[in-house]
């Protein structure tokens, strides 16, 4: 056992934010932590490898712990093999993939029996992901993983934790037997939930009756006289007593019934997006020999892309070749670009241009939307925006509620086309599966630049990848 764990209690002022009875890493674990943006996974972290303090509880460390922070932040310099297989030069980095390899490279340089990863895919590309999938199968320890990578978790782990309301749930396997399983057991929770309803309200009911059958026993007939009644009292007292006690037993049964609480709704997709007109070329938009650079850095050269109305085109590459860049071409439209005048563009970029910062969440995706207000809320909901969250002003949210909010605002917006660069950075696993199934019922026409896995292989129709200056369409 390289770690123990027992009673851990934090708390944030009046918020109870972990309260798990006990937990243990062994050697050759791969252990999946997932749970909703801001229940406590990155705290629990913490508080595991001895960063953060927690308010009650025993940890019992046995080895040295290495960790890859969200924050890309690192404690120890990176092996010169590690940087050349991440491809990290020796001058400083900058931008957000390299810190990110710099801080997976320094972490396994540790070498530690135990590695805990925090959301290691931020700002990785395909290859990138992939590498570090090869890298945490062969890992010699244990591994911890925080991620939204779905397709990570299927690959690497062995046992999924969930967390949620400050406690820890432990399930065997990866992350698609874990959903298969939480799955079987909400729809169990919802069938007892359901049964317990029915039968306390048919006890109420029969309670009810019975009741009212123990007044009429104890009133005389209509037709009956006073001399008739005087006669016949004593047999309607005793029959109102069996009436009587068959109400307490009833009673009874009703006051030991195994008490079932309503399980939490997670939200389903129940609406369409709204009517949208229908875009009649075959192509929605093109792009034809197409060269962009940057300086003397040439990205595309010579190129070509045509999105096909009515389908997922998904579009994928490493960092730095371009897929932005091409997007906001089609989208200004110049000699090498066509995009149908059918066309009704909805584009989500990655700062969120879209979003008015003094308007709350729900008047920004309001503004601009063709349904009705309560389908509005509905989306948010899907997208895991809780009630009271929707009637913040954007400039008070986390990046990854903004995230939410400029998507919820683009698939209201009736929009033909639409157009997401990057959409499920900053996003957990429950609304990543959330916005999947909203772009699975949207019957415009997609282009989508993403590095989950996932997401692709669920959702598209066409894939085309950047490299060596070039579009390629691939076989799927």
């Amino acid at each position: 056992m390289l770690l123990y764990g027992q009673n851990i209690k934090k708390e944030y002022g009046i918020q109870s934010v972990l309260d798990i009875s006990k937990l243990a890493i062994e050697d050759g674990d791969r252990i999946g932590l997932v749970g909703r943006n801001g229940v406590g996974k990155s705290t629990l972290f913490g508080i595991l490898s001895g960063r953060i303090d927690c308010d009650e509880g025993v940890i019992k460390r046995d080895c040295e712990i290495a960790e890859i922070l969200q924050s890309g932040e690192t404690d120890g310099d990176a092996e010169g093999s590690l940087r050349s297989r991440f491809k990290l030069k020796d001058s400083a980095v900058k931008s957000g993939g390299e810190k990110t390899r710099l801080a997976i490279a320094s972490a396994f340089s540790k070498h530690a029996p135990l590695l805990f990863a925090d959301e290691p895919t931020t700002n990785l590309d395909v290859k990138g992901i992939e590498l570090l999938e090869k890298m945490l199968c062969g890992y010699r320890g244990a591994v911890v993983l925080i991620s939204h990578d779905r397709e990570l978790l299927d690959k690497v782990c062995n046992q999924i934790w969930e967390l949620e309301d400050g406690e820890l749930k432990i399930f065997q396997g990866n992350y698609t037997s874990w959903y298969e399983q939480r799955k079987r057991e909400r729809e169990f929770e919802q069938f007892e939930y359901r049964q317990y309803v029915n039968e306390k309200k048919r006890l109420e009911k029969t309670i009810s009756e019975v009741k009212q059958e123990a007044v009429k026993v104890g009133k005389p007939p209509k037709r009956m006289s006073s001399s008739e009644w005087m006669l016949y009292k004593g047999t309607a007292s005793i029959q109102q007593g069996h009436v009587q006690g068959r109400a307490s037993a009833l009673i009874s049964r009703l006051s030991h019934m195994e008490k079932k609480e309503r399980p939490k709704d997670l939200p389903e997709v129940s609406m369409k997006l709204g009517e949208m007109s229908k875009i009649k070329a075959k192509v929605a938009a093109k792009a034809e020999d197409i060269s962009i650079s940057f300086g003397a850095r040439s990205i595309l050269e010579d190129t070509s892309i045509a999105i096909e109305t009515g389908k997922k085109t998904f579009l994928l590459g490493e960092n730095g070749t371009g897929k932005s860049s091409l997007i906001k071409a089609i989208l200004q439209e110049n000699e090498h670009t066509f995009i149908t005048k059918d066309a009704k563009i909805g584009y989500f970029s990655q700062e969120q241009e879209n979003l008015n910062y003094e308007e709350t969440v729900i008047e920004n995706v309001v503004s601009t939307s063709v349904v009705p207000r309560h389908i509005c809320r509905a989306v948010l909901a899907n997208l895991y925006m809780k009630e009271n969250d929707i009637e913040k002003k954007v400039r008070v949210l986390s990046g990854g509620e903004r995230v939410k909010t400029a998507i919820a605002k683009v698939l209201v917006s009736g929009c033909n086309f639409l157009v997401l660069d990057e959409p499920t950075n900053h996003m957990d696993i429950y609304t990543m599966e959330g916005l999947e199934q909203l772009l699975s019922s949207y019957d415009g026409t997609l282009f989508v630049i993403s590095h989950d896995r996932k997401l692709v292989e669920n959702l598209a129709d066409i894939v085309y990848e950047i490299s060596d200056q070039k579009i390629r369409k691939l076989d799927i």
